[in-house]
């Protein structure tokens, strides 16, 4: 049966609009084989979160698996995420990317479905046809590509889909006829909307999107009766107003307003009450110290923002260092950001002085669905650290559509220009629906997201950074150096690309240019202890070992937990002649990393040459336990089993009297081992016998 409307849109059933919205949410399809990419890296690959760190530790780490109360921590708290990622790490048992790739396309699809529902919801049920036109722009936005083919994004897909929930729960509130009923859905409202927060931060906006639902569409109260009741003295028209607002309202708003500060609390008492740290370089803007070029800057990311939603052609991994340059005095960009706020002037007198227009409610809605999800990146309520991040508009996006569809319905409303206005939304759709496709593809792999990223942001460090460092995993060393060095042009303070490129001079041998890049990146970043570390590694091979070693222990004492240090600080104890500290060094790595290859097969080889045969089998078969397919393991013990099994046949005959033949025995173990303690000491106690017999 055809859904009724009350538009000029054309009529579509419901079970073909629902496959629809099916087919067209796979346009991001395309990445569904994708590797691990950007973030996914960090979030994911390297975070033990997702494979062995126990699971309650989970609930007190931030979303990379750094502790909150670390103060390198970004406070972004996302644990039933980090459990989702777990979860298909434990079935399938390893880090399977496709398998990601492909539960964030179903996600999103589910998303979708619920979008139309929602929309019909937020609409009184009364604009169907606009509530599906809306959800197939939703569907299909290319903005949303980061967050559907990034695997990290799933944290929005997830946050949005208890959104909505919350909003359905909400709705079922208000219309239900029991009391019962009633708290039951207020209840499961609020649980939705704390599972949204815990799987991003975003999803405490959903309290506001449900208040002006309620404010708005049930109960009919417009701005325009804020006006009235602020400026009128006439207690009769006090008096109306006050109608629209009900008993169950005040009660509704009250359990929406505890709930808000119940649960901020508990996401502040989570960060311990103190906020992330972040560098210039993450968001420029928010050091400025000029609170007008402050506020100017905000808007100007806020118009990009806007013009991402308008246009999104300009699609980048990343928006930092450079790639928005700061407005520190006349700018053309200036006039961008009046025509953004006249735009947005235009819309708010509009719904002040406009009376009895079918839609105004609608578009009040829409723009809550569009402004208040953004609020947690708008830099108003505290400074975030990013500029610019195109998966934060997958909730805010959603209002946008509403409202373009809100809007093409008003200008088809007594138009002749009908059909010409839908064919231009079937053209947009099919616009969006290719760069969907598109970029999509480019989110398969890290080199083809880095290159696009170049038309885009050029002037952006990080982009080259990401390049290189592509590149040098790649083997394409000249490429990589070229690009560390373009990065470091950019950003002059840039101490990873600082590490990473003394990293490329040093394999190469040129450790004075190494040792001067490695200097400057912890002179920078006194913290960055992958830096310290690198720097100790040169002072070693430049045989100042003693600054060495103070390298690798301020490595340590930034990063406690650092096995690679822990392998490279026994590996200058060894060439110190240290042995015992060298052991303990080695011991501590496979501690922190149990398949840390290195330093079992160091540690063996040092305990065998010490004539310790029996310790480093020992040692020797506790590896295989860990990584049992380990080949050079295998070839160490076959290397001390042979001179064991020489000093062990001596032993026989030294026991039986065969003089002789003990001696040819131990000799022989000696050749295969010529530091076989057992074999020196056997055979030095056999020559005694042989002169004392003499």
């Amino acid at each position: 049966m055809a859904i009724k409307i009350n538009t000029e849109f054309p009529a579509v059933p419901l079970p073909i609009a629902l496959l629809i919205i099916i087919i067209l949410s796979l346009c991001y399809a395309n990445s569904y084989d994708g590797a691990f990419v950007f973030d996914d890296a960090e979030a994911i690959v390297n975070n033990d979160d997702i494979q062995k760190t126990p699971i309650w530790e989970i609930f007190k780490n931030d979303f990379w698996g750094t502790k909150l109360s670390h103060k390198g921590s970004h406070k972004s708290y996302r644990p039933l995420t980090i459990l989702t990622f777990r979860m298909q790490y434990w079935i399938r048992g390893y880090l399977n990317s496709q398998d990601f790739h492909i539960v964030n396309i179903i996600l999103h699809i589910i998303v979708c479905l619920l979008t139309l529902y929602v929309f019909n919801i937020l609409l009184n049920n009364k604009e169907q046809n606009i509530a599906f036109y809306a959800t197939v722009l939703f569907a299909i936005h290319p903005v949303h590509t980061e967050a559907i083919s990034g695997v990290v994004g799933r944290a929005e897909l997830l946050c949005v889909l208890f959104t909505w929930l919350s909003l359905i729960m909400y709705n079922q509130c208000i219309i239900a006829n029991y009391s019962i009923g009633k708290w039951c859905n207020i209840i499961g409202c609020i649980i939705s909307i704390l599972i949204a927060m815990l799987c991003k931060e975003t999803g405490i906006t959903a309290i506001g999107i449900c208040a002006v639902y309620d404010l708005v569409i049930i109960n009919g109260f417009l701005p325009n009766d804020v006006l009235k009741l602020l400026m009128s003295k006439n207690s009769h028209i006090n008096s109306i107003i006050a109608m629209k607002l009900n008993r169950a309202f005040f009660i509704r708003m009250f359990v929406l307003c505890l709930s808000a500060i119940i649960l901020l609390s508990l996401r502040f008492t989570v960060m311990e009450f103190s906020t992330p740290k972040f560098q210039p370089v993450d968001n420029p803007a928010s050091f400025l110290d000029n609170c007008f070029l402050r506020i100017l800057n905000y808007s100007y990311i806020y118009s990009i923002n806007m013009w991402l939603l308008i246009c999104p052609e300009w699609l980048c991994f990343d928006w930092s260092m450079g790639c928005i340059p700061l407005i520190t005095g006349y700018d053309k960009r200036i006039f961008f950001i009046i025509l953004f706020w006249i735009f947005l002037g235009a819309i708010v007198i509009h719904i002040f002085s406009t009376h009895g227009d079918r839609f105004l409610r609608y578009t009040i809605v829409g723009l809550a669905l569009l402004i208040i999800p953004f609020l947690p990146a708008s830099n108003i309520f505290f400074t975030v650290g990013f500029v610019l991040a195109e998966r934060t508009l997958y909730i805010p996006s959603a209002g946008y559509c509403l409202l373009v569809i809100i809007g093409l319905q008003k200008l088809l409303t007594g138009t002749s220009l009908r059909n010409l206005l839908i064919l231009f939304y079937t053209f947009l759709c099919l616009i969006f629906f290719m760069r969907s496709w598109i970029r999509s593809d480019q989110w398969r792999s890290e080199e083809s997201l880095f290159r696009s990223a170049l038309n885009v942001c050029p002037l952006n460090a990080k982009v080259h950074y990401n390049i290189a460092k592509n590149a040098a995993d790649a083997g394409n060393l000249n490429l990589a150096k070229l690009e560390y060095r373009e990065a470091l042009h950019l950003n002059p303070k840039y101490a990873q690309a600082m590490n990473n490129l003394a990293n490329l001079l040093k394999d190469e041998g040129k450790y004075d240019a190494a040792e001067n890049l490695f200097k400057q990146a912890v002179t920078l970043q006194k913290d960055f202890a992958t830096a310290w570390m690198n720097y100790g590694i040169v002072l070693s091979a430049l045989k100042r070992y003693e600054e060495s070693e103070r390298s690798y222990l301020t490595a340590l004492s930034q990063k406690p937990k650092y096995p690679d240090c822990y392998y490279n600080l026994g590996v200058l104890y060894l060439e110190q002649k240290q042995y015992q500290k060298a052991l303990t060094a080695w011991t501590n790595a496979t501690k922190l990393k149990v398949t840390h290859r290195r330093a079992w097969t160091n540690m063996v080889i040092l305990l065998d040459d010490l004539g310790m045969s029996e310790q480093a089998l020992k040692i020797a078969n506790e590896a295989l336990k860990y990584i049992p397919d380990y080949a050079s393991i295998y070839f160490n013990i076959a290397n001390i089993l042979d001179p064991m099994f020489y000093t062990n046949l001596g032993v026989l005959y030294h026991r039986w009297n065969k003089v002789s033949e003990a001696e040819y025995m131990y000799k022989k173990a000696l050749e295969f081992n010529p530091h076989s303690r057992s074999a020196k000491e056997n055979l030095k106690k056999l020559q005694s016998l042989k002169r004392s017999v003499k």
